[in-house]
């Protein structure tokens, strides 16, 4: 009975450690084959990026994922939102996130414009009706305003754009490691799933650098 146990546990195991193995091709994508600068020690910490939109359901669900994902919070991790913009509807809530980001509670505005998107159906389709979110949340629309309507926030959209061209993103939510590791949700199949390639990714940077 012990044996049986014993084979059973062995079996398990086994079966864990074959999940957390990941084929570059299948559930990643590899960019190109240069080392990352995080491994030549050019930059100090692994850069993530999750590329989203907020008006994708996917990205709302994923959300969720990404609270409760400890590696993000790492003292060696850089994790960075990155607004996709294929239209202008999303430009306008790109330019939400970069208005958010410069205000207090950055934090508390992300979660709650993508509830407001998904749960009250506001699709924040002009300026007005994302003043009338500020608004709705405390902001002073008379500040949010004028950083909505800056020369920064335009570059930091002009930015997003340029990654968006560079790391071919065609589909959200999407993750991408030190800018030569990416991962879509259909290479990744679930949530969880696109949790653990990210971990064994970062991993992978982390014995590079280490050799």
């Amino acid at each position: 009975m012990i044996k049986k146990i014993l084979v059973i546990f062995i079996i398990f195991v086994a079966t864990l450690n074959a999940e957390d193995k990941f084929e570059q091709g299948i559930d990643y994508e590899l960019m190109h084959n240069d080392p990352s600068s995080y491994e030549l020690n050019k930059i100090d910490k692994i850069l993530v990026i999750e590329a989203f939109w907020y008006g994708c359901p996917h990205c709302f669900v994923f959300e969720e994922f990404l609270s409760d994902w400890k590696n993000k919070d790492s003292k060696d991790v850089n994790f960075i939102n990155m607004p996709v913009v294929f239209n202008k509807p999303w430009l306008l809530h790109a330019r939400a996130f970069y208005t958010m980001h410069a205000l207090d509670n950055f934090h508390v505005l992300h979660k709650n414009f993508f509830y407001a998107y998904h749960e009250q159906q506001r699709t924040f389709l002009s300026m007005e009706s994302i003043m009338k979110f500020f608004d709705s949340q405390g902001v002073d629309t008379k500040k949010a305003r004028k950083i909505f309507s800056s020369e920064n926030v335009s570059k930091k959209v002009q930015e997003a754009n340029y990654m968006l061209e560079t790391y071919k993103i065609d589909s959200v939510p999407a993750v991408i490691i030190n800018d030569k590791y990416k991962i879509s949700g259909r290479m990744a199949k679930t949530y969880a799933r696109m949790i653990k390639i990210s971990d064994y990714i970062i991993e992978l940077e982390r014995s590079k650098k280490a050799k």
